[in-house]
């Protein structure tokens, strides 16, 4: 008899523990989903569609909140608040921010534009003085009382 209950308490216990094991075995987030759109918010990023490029970062984030998403949805609000935007500029900084608390090494590879120097003052090419003109001012002519 305690052979019968002992079998039946472990069985029950089995079948218990085999949905946990299955459930294991499923992708928590998905990362399929989230790489897709992070490549598609990296289409609209090159073509300098900023608003859906940041849609497209953020229904990564939803997904899957990596060091990824977020660097790149900072990178999308940093191009967008190149025109002076004050709440882009924030918005940047704290997906920044996000991206480097979730991995402080990350490294961006799937996109790296290259960035734009700001114009420099082209330095102006010395014009060559005219073969008459003196090289040198005289002197002023001295006067004796």
């Amino acid at each position: 008899m305690d052979k019968n209950r002992i079998l039946t308490h472990v069985l029950f216990i089995a079948l218990c523990l085999t949905p946990l094991a299955l459930y294991a075995e499923e992708e928590l987030f998905n990362t399929g989903e989230a790489a897709r759109r992070i490549e598609e918010g990296i289409v609209h990023l090159q073509a300098k569609d900023f608003d859906d490029a940041i849609r497209e970062f953020e229904k990564s984030a939803a997904i899957y909140p990596d060091a990824e998403a977020y660097y790149y949805l900072g990178y999308a609000y940093y191009l967008k608040a190149r025109t002076m935007d004050g709440e882009n500029r924030r918005l940047s900084r704290e997906n920044f921010e996000r991206a480097y608390e979730l991995d402080p090494n990350f490294t961006p590879t799937r996109f790296k534009p290259a960035e734009q120097a700001p114009p420099t003052e082209q330095p102006r090419p010395e014009t060559p003085a005219p073969e008459d003109t003196p090289q040198y001012l005289p002197s002023a002519p001295v006067m004796e009382p």
